[in-house]
């Protein structure tokens, strides 16, 4: 099945495993509606999002039906004695890697994933098993368990001190991906498992999922999500146009099903974040930041965004499509325009 096919299939799943997706949400003054824009006191519900037992009980109920389809393993434990899930599914040689919730106050594509895992593991309809069998995919599922438990940006290491330490709370584990730095060396258990992981496992394409900000567009509208690859300049110049096909998949992705404003996001190019780390070693890299500050009604409307990109990856991935695509579309995607409150 094509990917275009797979992707209308996953978005009649995800129309339907997502609540609110088509309410209207209000505009803020001045700003013409793009998106959904929630106020203050629509604040999400952490009760609504999966605690790590949570998180490890569904893992393992959708390993417990896959019928032996997905492998779940633990990548390494936080200063805390918390696993770090990565579950595997797929028999292919093209190996595709998705990372979430690095930071813990960043959620929704973990609940994405795990919708991708069951519904990739718990079915063996056909097209599923063509995309199976061209890749094998990944997923870290939830980086920072810690840093979820308490639902702040940096992992749990109240003594942390250097680099990227905020005092008496932890680290910002994606600044410690360099690959000249030993894992052995790294303070930092979180970012040493997916360091390790990455040289073992060794993926051809990666998508790092994260939150920032809101923001608008020159022209006023809402942006939903935002996008870049590698930017470190010692990144080999194929990787790079790889990279780009996925911010033009991704962009083609949410523009088509998910109603979805993109726009490019203003990273920098130091070797230890995961999207340069991840193109120094050779895999195609693209980071995803989608919108924050959100209510009950943006998040699903963000989870079916999500799910659906990480869908068009599998599929992009496992029929050729991703790789046709034109990675000179991705210098077209807009930069992003001045961040707005009142979300």
């Amino acid at each position: 099945m094509s990917a275009r096919r797979v992707l209308a299939a996953a978005a009649a799943t995800a129309l339907a495993a997502t609540l609110g997706v088509g309410a209207t949400a209000s505009a803020a003054p001045g700003a013409t509606p793009g998106g959904p824009w929630v106020q203050d006191s629509q604040n999400v519900s952490l009760s609504s999002l999966h605690s790590y037992d949570e998180l490890t009980e569904s893992l393992q109920k959708i390993q417990h039906t896959s019928g032996g389809r997905l492998d779940l393993s633990s990548i390494g434990t936080t200063n805390e004695g918390r696993d770090i899930w990565f579950a595997q599914v797929g028999t292919g040689d093209r190996k595709v890697l998705f990372v979430t919730q690095q930071h813990g106050n960043e959620p929704l594509p973990t609940e994405a994933a795990l919708q991708v895992l069951q519904r990739l593991a718990g079915t063996n309809a056909s097209w599923v098993r063509d995309i199976l069998d061209e890749i094998t995919l990944g997923v870290v599922v939830r980086a920072n368990p810690d840093g979820t438990e308490r639902y702040q940006r940096q992992n749990v290491d109240p003594d942390c001190a250097g680099a990227f330490c905020a005092t008496g709370r932890g680290f910002d584990m994606n600044r410690y991906h360099d690959p000249a730095m030993a894992v052995a060396d790294n303070p930092v258990p979180e970012s040493a498992a997916l360091q390790q992981l990455v040289r073992s496992w060794q993926p051809d394409i990666t998508v790092d999922y994260h939150h920032q900000g809101s923001y608008v567009s020159e022209d006023g509208r809402l942006i939903t999500s935002s996008v870049l690859w590698p930017t470190n300049p010692d990144v080999d110049p194929a990787v790079v146009d790889g990279s780009k096909r996925l911010a033009v998949m991704f962009d083609e992705t949410v523009s088509a099903y998910g109603h979805g404003e993109v726009s490019l996001y203003p990273g920098g190019d130091i070797a230890g974040i995961a999207r340069n780390s991840f193109g120094l070693q050779g895999s195609d890299s693209l980071l995803v930041e989608f919108r924050g500050g959100i209510g009950q009604k943006s998040s699903g409307y963000l989870i079916k965004q999500a799910y659906l990109s990480m869908m068009a990856f599998a599929a992009g991935a496992a029929d050729g499509s991703l790789d046709a695509l034109d990675p000179s579309l991705a210098d077209a995607i807009p930069e992003q325009g001045p961040r707005v409150t009142g979300e």
